[in-house]
């Protein structure tokens, strides 16, 4: 097995950035940020986090234009609805990323590949179309279990996109191939907002939503609810159009080498199903550089019994590797919590923080008091006693139509989240092999804390006035951060650090911990705008969720080993990075040990301590001397 081991990875390293598997991968993690981050709100920011993935991490942030046009049409009043919504759709993707992330390492990663995509598919049909029947069924019942449904398609992605990228990937390429795939969340999360603003525009030339006046007047407001429901149909419709290309190709993958060596012990198959996605390797001066000895075909060796007890036992409770997947998940779930803290349920959080003004109050000084429409009737007036609608989220500008409204959202989204995203996510995909990557992953989180900090006591100073771009401006760049460092990260990492027959179901396990961070960032925010009544109580949500980026600088540092080592370059004698192979890290924490890497607080406490005397011995010599 060693010997095959070696060979396999001698040949995949032959290779570079593979066009193929990444366009398999990220075309289904493209659909999934799409779909997820079609409904959330904003604050939701996670991940928009989807990235796919969702909500793949991806991954769950807000298009508003969905769960704006859903409120509007079907709970203006209820503001529950969109936490009930949220809450069943990370549930979903924690379900999809366990039960997937099992099984994708019992039966093999191709046999579920594709399958996750079907959920997608359905779902976003069920979606779409979503109906109350002949008064008898209810919409949001229906359209969360739908929901749900999509979030085990959606959550599947995360641990079979990865793991199959990385285990497909060349050692040099896997980081920027995974990085690559991670950045069509926030891709997908554009191109959501770009198709809602796209179908809103089709629909006011087609309908004259503008001149309607569409939320303010009674006087079309049925005819405006009725075009206002096929906006968000059509915008969540068109998301099963990828998954349906991206499918076809996901049926047609093989297995990754990796995982037919190492798990199913079939060196042939393995060698095979490399070479028709690689081709065979270059022959040079007649010599084959591939395998040449029939021995690799056939040489079954005695393996250990994947998910046995004793298996088990051995890699996570003497090895100690559990530390990892207790790092891996930590970390995800501290992110998730600050990241989805940026106030997911919260429809209102980026037009409070594009507000310049105080919130203008509901009373006749307002031009839409009274109907300007022939016949039309204000349904502005009611607002002042029963508080603005649900889908009316700019407290400044209680005059805005469902028109109006989307747009704002989108552009204010686009501006302040989607952009900021996709450079750091581009940013990262350059600098992914020239960065130490375990370290920078604690530095970024320490950055985060920082920047949550500035903009909360930025927020408390300008919010609601002249100055409130420079908030604007400092969540633009924690978005940055974000997907430069600990949301792209917290993603690789776990496809990394665990041995092949334990890697899909270890990623599902960490991305399970990082919805599970998400859903108490739901709970928390939803319990803070509810029983805190201050206009300056996001402010307070800055505040507190910098303390869980500060928790996950603490848990990268300790519990997670480096996935680069420092070499000496031979022809210059500079110092650079080299990326371990998967082989290596998958051995755990003994390696690392053996290595010389510590693991656990304690230990790395007890390491800064004996540097610390060391340091000290020396210049006591020193001065002695």
């Amino acid at each position: 097995m060693p010997q095959e081991r070696h060979q396999l990875r001698y040949e995949l390293d032959l290779n570079s950035w593979n066009l193929r598997i990444w366009g398999v991968a990220a075309s289904g993690f493209l659909t999934d940020s799409c779909l997820l981050h079609e409904l959330c709100p904003l604050g939701t920011h996670p991940a928009a986090k989807l990235t796919t993935i969702p909500s793949t991490r991806y991954n769950l942030f807000a298009t508003n234009v969905i769960l704006a046009t859903l409120s509007f049409v079907y709970f203006p009043n209820d503001r529950w609805c969109g936490l009930v919504i949220n809450l069943f759709t990370l549930f979903g993707s924690v379900c999809g990323q366990l039960l997937f992330g099992y099984l994708a390492d019992r039966y093999g990663r191709t046999r579920l590949y594709g399958i996750e995509l079907v959920l997608v598919i359905v779902s976003t049909i069920g979606v779409a179309t979503t109906s109350t029947g002949y008064g008898d069924i209810s919409f949001l019942a229906l359209f969360t279990w739908w929901r749900f449904v999509m979030g085990v398609g959606i959550g599947a992605e995360y641990p079979l996109s990865s793991s199959i990228t990385s285990e497909w990937s060349s050692t040099s390429s896997r980081a920027t191939m995974i990085s690559s795939v991670f950045l069509m969340q926030p891709v997908g999360q554009a191109l959501a907002q770009l198709v809602g603003v796209w179908v809103l525009l089709g629909h006011d030339a087609a309908h004259n939503l503008q001149e309607k006046q569409c939320g303010i007047d009674l006087l079309h407001h049925e005819e405006c609810k009725k075009i206002v429901d096929g906006i968000w149909r059509i915008v969540i419709g068109s998301g099963a159009v990828p998954a349906l290309l991206a499918i076809i190709f996901r049926f047609f993958l093989y297995d990754c080498g990796l995982y037919t060596l190492e798990v199913k012990n079939k060196p042939g198959n393995a060698f095979r199903d490399t070479q028709r996605v690689y081709g065979a390797p270059a022959v040079i001066d007649g010599i084959n550089m591939g395998y040449t000895s029939a021995s690799l075909i056939y040489s079954p060796q005695p393996m250990s019994v994947q998910f046995s007890k004793e298996d088990l036992i051995n890699y996570f409770i003497k090895d100690k590797n559990w530390l990892y997947l207790l790092g891996t998940s930590m970390t995800w779930f501290f992110l998730d919590v600050s990241f989805y803290g940026f106030s997911l349920d919260n429809r209102g959080t980026l037009s409070d923080l594009w507000a310049t003004t105080e919130r203008v109050p509901i009373d006749s000084n307002l031009w839409c008091w009274n109907s300007t429409l022939s016949g039309g009737t204000s349904l502005v007036r009611e607002w002042s006693t029963r508080g603005l609608p649900t889908w009316q989220t700019d407290v400044t500008k209680p005059c805005n139509t469902i028109y109006e409204t989307l747009l704002e959202q989108s552009k204010q989204y686009l501006l302040t989240v989607s952009i900021a995203s996709i450079l750091g996510s581009a940013c990262f995909i350059f600098a992914a092999n020239r960065i130490p990557r375990r370290q920078w992953l604690t530095v970024s989180f320490l950055i985060l804390t920082a920047l949550f900090l500035i903009t909360g006591g930025v927020y408390y100073g300008v919010s609601h006035k002249q100055g409130a771009p420079a908030t604007v401006v400092l969540v633009a760049i924690c978005h940055f951060m974000f997907n430069f460092g600990a949301n792209t990260l917290t993603f690789i990492i776990p496809a990394e650090v665990f041995p092949t027959c334990y890697r899909c179901t270890c990623h599902g396990i960490s991305a399970a911990a990082g919805k599970l961070g998400s859903i108490l960032a739901v709970l928390v925010v939803y319990g803070i705008n509810a029983g805190y009544s201050s206009t300056t109580r996001q402010g307070l949500i800055f505040l507190l969720f910098a303390t869980f980026m500060a928790l996950g600088a603490l848990f990268s540092w300790a519990y997670l080993p480096d996935v680069q080592r420092v070499v000496i370059d031979e022809t210059t004698g500079r110092r650079r990075l080299e990326t371990r192979n998967l082989e290596e890290l998958g051995e755990g924490r003994e390696r690392a040990r053996q290595e010389g890497q510590v693991i656990t607080i304690r230990e790395k406490w007890a390491e800064m301590e004996r540097k610390g005397r060391r340091r000290l011995g020396s210049v006591v010599g020193n001065g002695g001397a």
